[in-house]
């Protein structure tokens, strides 16, 4: 949706490209992780169980503030702060959001084996 967006007003823009060129590499990398069907259960001790506990609070917190620079990043591309590194940072703050609830999920499912 967000390379979309980038493309509508001028498809053939450098910010276009980057933006469906990361689109490709997270669907690749997508992918390539669903393809390993290799996912050993995970041996749940008291300190896995802690670990994924401590890990699921940092992931809700980085998830919140990445959806904050998100925010944050649109908001100065309205007020007309155009250089592409204001936009790519908006999409890897996405990127991150969803590589760690790709992370979070594994983990889980692992310890569910």
């Amino acid at each position: 949706a967000d390379a979309e967006r980038i493309c509508a007003n001028d498809p053939g823009s450098a910010e276009c490209r980057v933006a469906w060129d990361i689109v490709e590499e997270i669907e690749s990398t997508i992918s390539h992780k669903e393809g390993d069907a290799t996912n050993t259960p995970l041996n749940t001790t008291p300190d896995l169980t802690a670990l994924l506990g401590s890990f699921d609070i940092l992931v809700r917190k980085i998830d919140g503030k990445m959806g904050q620079l998100k925010a944050t990043t649109d908001k100065l591309q309205e007020l007309g702060a155009n250089d592409p590194s204001v936009e790519g940072l908006g999409v890897r703050a996405e990127e991150m959001k969803n590589h760690l609830a790709y992370v979070r999920n594994y983990l889980y499912e692992s310890t569910q084996g």
